[in-house]
């Protein structure tokens, strides 16, 4: 990959509907030029996907935060299971340490977060905290040198 690349995943990362064209005329390419080169960083797995972002707080999910959990290592793999059929999670990250798991979640209202966390409990012990704002949520992948 070389510096067009990574011009390219960085203006795909800012608006994925950002169009062949736009971006041709941004890194000094043709638009089947910019075609092809994001098929071969699909195709390597450097782009993995194309998705949009939600602002939940616009969908009734007006408390945004993040739970650690000490999952029960016996129960990790039923606390998966829990995460993915559970509508107000929206992310789960594995990790290493007592506290192993970092999830993301959307909720209407306390009481939503309340029931969300007594459910959690038959898994391990959690720290949550509430999301006041974000600063940002993604960056530009640094240009090779």
């Amino acid at each position: 990959m070389d510096r067009t690349d990574y011009q390219i995943l960085n203006l795909l990362q800012a608006d994925s509907r950002t169009t062949l064209k736009t971006i041709g005329d941004r890194v000094g390419l043709t638009a089947p030029a910019v075609s092809e080169r994001i098929r071969r960083m699909e195709e390597k797995g450097v782009i993995r996907s194309f998705s949009i972002s939600i602002d939940r707080t616009l969908l009734d999910s007006n408390l945004t935060g993040f739970i650690l959990v000490a999952v029960f290592p016996e129960k990790y793999g039923q606390f998966c299971k829990f995460c993915e059929d559970t509508p107000a999670i929206t992310a789960h990250h594995h990790l290493v340490g007592k506290l192993n798991a970092l999830l993301r979640f959307a909720v209407a209202d306390t009481r939503q977060l309340d029931t969300l966390l007594a459910s959690i409990k038959q898994y391990g012990d959690s720290q949550t905290s509430v999301e006041l704002g974000a600063c940002f949520e993604q960056k530009d992948v640094p240009l090779p040198k």
